[in-house]
């Protein structure tokens, strides 16, 4: 007769604090991410001196996703393969102050070329810690049912960070004014909030630094190596008949999980929340603005080549051009109360005073042209004609806030329930972890309901049932964002060890990353305008038919997916 197997000893302090390490890298790895689609607008907008609706922001807003996306996979699966080679807290710990110190860095930055290249080692930061810490936890804690829980409860973290980084970016859009002023030189805002709030993804250093020198690096990873019998980790070797089928199914998997949450879920606030029916009413106020903003682009470009040479040509101009449109939006933003009749008088006498206090800036800095054109007529009229346009553009975004704002919280809003939908996914999943059910029935339980949900949600309750969408999208990401979970906790369990950093990198990375991001691409612009435009109801509808084949392919993958061995691979 088989003897129950002994409980495992009640956890120590080291192993609090290698759930709290775990914890804390997994809810950054998220803010991190999400970081991005709230700062890209903003930050190229300034950077590139360019209002935040003009084309070239929006070109540069879609080109940043795709290039961080890609290296994230091409040097997280280097990074899966260093996990193997040097250790799973080793790379833990220098993925998470990647990620943690190259948001400064992006802050900080005044080029295109650097900006660009911090964030998307901030991805290559993100995408390498969570292989490395999923390998980490399942090697700390050999005990399968502990492990388990282990695995399913720290990752629902991630979820938390995504409603973390709403609540922060919301209270930096209100207090960045009178946070300290950045080391940023003119043209540029010392006080911008996409510079403050990239700021923040130092948080996760500071504990992490604190905690790592009092957690253990894996004892069976480093026993291994100690004893000269661990093998030298190989792409090749994941392709091995004894291994391939694992590999492909793992990466295909992936990518259907991060296909449905780039090709749907992650355009739904911006792409596709616009659409719904009961935001007719600012839709409709904000087209024809909307047009006269792409008309008022138009003449920016035309004026640009002459602003830009003048710049060449006189030093101090392009700084002195920055100023100039610093103190003509605060002259802007301070002038909106006289137009409320509900202002009080003294208030009213309050506004007036800034104003001429703003205005005789405006005329010293414009007496600094003067001086700096030295006669050139060409280089006073290359700044004024360009702060015409930029001066019409700015008044037409203030006609645009009202709807704008409207639109922009529903979206918000959307996005919250997504994340709750999220969070509920991962606990629900962590919960089940602890049943006898087999890991591919655990699988389908949300993929069977996904073929319904998804479909439901793009192509009917979005056109039918505006008001109950949100739910929809609550489902869709509980459904989904569970799966993240899933090969978080499944992954470690079928490759071996000198293998698990590699083979875990190479599906969420190659699979997850590379090829399910694509989907983003092939629903705005393939799908969506094969259905008629990229408005949108038709983007709604690409992504309905994106996210339904996605869970189609993954329901039909599930079923070749290996069933893990009790002890796991060698």
């Amino acid at each position: 007769m088989n003897q129950p197997s002994p409980s495992p000893k009640p956890l120590d302090l080291t192993a609090w604090l290698v759930l709290a390490v775990a914890a804390i890298g997994f809810l950054f790895d998220t803010y991190e991410l999400l970081l991005l689609p709230l700062i890209a607008a903003p930050a190229l907008s300034e950077i590139l001196q360019l209002p935040a609706n003009h084309p070239d922001v929006t070109a540069w807003v879609g080109r940043l996703l795709w290039i961080a996306a890609l290296s994230g996979g091409v040097f997280g699966l280097l990074g899966g393969w260093l996990t193997d080679r040097l250790g799973r807290k080793t790379v833990l710990a220098l993925s998470i102050a990647l990620y943690s110190f190259s948001p400064v860095a992006a802050a900080l930055s005044t080029s295109l070329g650097w900006f660009v290249f911090f964030r998307c080692a901030t991805f290559v930061g993100v995408c390498v810690e969570f292989v490395a810490a999923i390998t980490w936890l399942a090697e700390l804690f050999p005990d399968k049912g502990r492990k388990e829980k282990v695995l399913g409860w720290t990752q629902a973290f991630a979820s938390v960070g995504g409603l973390f980084v709403t609540v922060v970016n919301g209270w930096i859009l209100t207090h960045s004014s009178s946070l300290p002023a950045l080391p940023i030189p003119e043209p540029f805002n010392s006080h911008a909030d996409w510079r403050y709030t990239l700021i923040t993804g130092l948080l996760p250093a500071i504990p992490i630094a604190l905690l790592l020198p009092f957690v253990p690096e894996s004892q069976a990873w480093k026993e291994r190596r100690a004893a000269g019998t661990l093998r030298r980790a190989s792409f090749g070797e994941l392709f091995s008949p004894a291994l391939r089928r694992t590999t492909l199914v793992t990466a295909a998997l992936s990518a259907c999980a991060y296909g449905v949450a780039f090709g749907a879920l992650q355009l739904t606030p911006t792409r596709i929340v616009p659409g719904l029916s009961t935001l007719a009413e600012p839709i409709q106020a904000l087209r024809p603005l909307q047009k006269e903003a792409a008309e008022l682009n138009v003449q920016l470009d035309q004026v640009r080549p002459a602003f830009d040479t003048a710049a060449a040509a006189v030093p101090g101009l392009r700084e002195l051009a920055g100023q100039r449109a610093k103190v003509r939006v605060a002259m802007r933003a301070t002038a909106r109360p006289l137009a409320d009749t509900n202002t009080p008088p003294e208030a009213r006498a309050a506004v007036v005073d800034k104003l001429k206090a703003l205005t005789n800036q405006f005329t010293q800095l414009d007496a600094r042209l003067t001086e700096l054109a030295g006669g050139r007529e060409e280089v006073r009229k290359a700044v004024l004609d360009r702060e015409k346009v930029l001066g019409q553009l700015g008044a037409n975004r203030a006609k645009q806030e009202v709807p704008d704002t409207i639109v922009k919280t529903r979206g918000k809003d959307i996005q919250f329930w997504q994340e709750m939908g999220g969070l509920v996914g991962r606990i629900l999943l962590a919960l089940l972890l602890a049943t006898a059910m087999t890991r591919g029935n655990l699988l389908r339980l949300f993929q069977v309901p996904g073929l319904l949900v998804l479909p439901l949600t793009y192509l009917w309750l979005y056109k039918a049932q505006p008001e109950v969408f949100q739910w929809g999208i609550f489902l869709a990401g509980l459904l989904t964002v569970a799966q993240f979970s899933y090969m978080g906790e499944y992954l470690p369990k079928v490759f071996p060890i000198h293998l698990r950093g590699t083979g875990g990198s190479f599906a969420t990375n190659v699979g997850g990353r590379m090829i399910g991001t694509s989907m983003a691409f092939v629903t705005t612009n393939l799908l969506a305008p094969m259905l008629g435009g990229t408005t949108p109801v038709h983007v709604a509808q690409a992504a309905g038919i994106t996210a339904t084949a996605m869970f189609v392919l993954a329901l039909a993958l599930s079923f070749f997916l290996p069933e893990p061995k009790a002890n796991g691979p060698e």
